[in-house]
């Protein structure tokens, strides 16, 4: 069991990476800062910082807990 969702959670990481990469490569303002709504908060931040925020977050958050959970 363990294994079958830690393979999930991983592919779900793959994807994520992947998505960044086609992202990145497809749009010319990916890495210009420009007002985006979080949470109905008007933030300065480019879809970098966001996609890197994403990343990060669910590597040391979701990933983090999955191991915490089955050491």
């Amino acid at each position: 069991m363990i294994n079958e969702k830690e393979l999930s959670l991983n592919k779900i990481l793959n994807k994520i990476l992947l998505l960044e990469e086609e992202i990145s490569s497809i749009i010319t303002t990916y890495y210009i800062e420009t007002p985006l709504n979080i949470n109905g908060r008007i933030i300065q931040m480019s879809l970098f910082d966001l996609m890197q925020s994403i990343i990060y977050d669910y590597k040391h958050i979701v990933l983090k807990e999955f191991h915490k959970e089955y050491d």
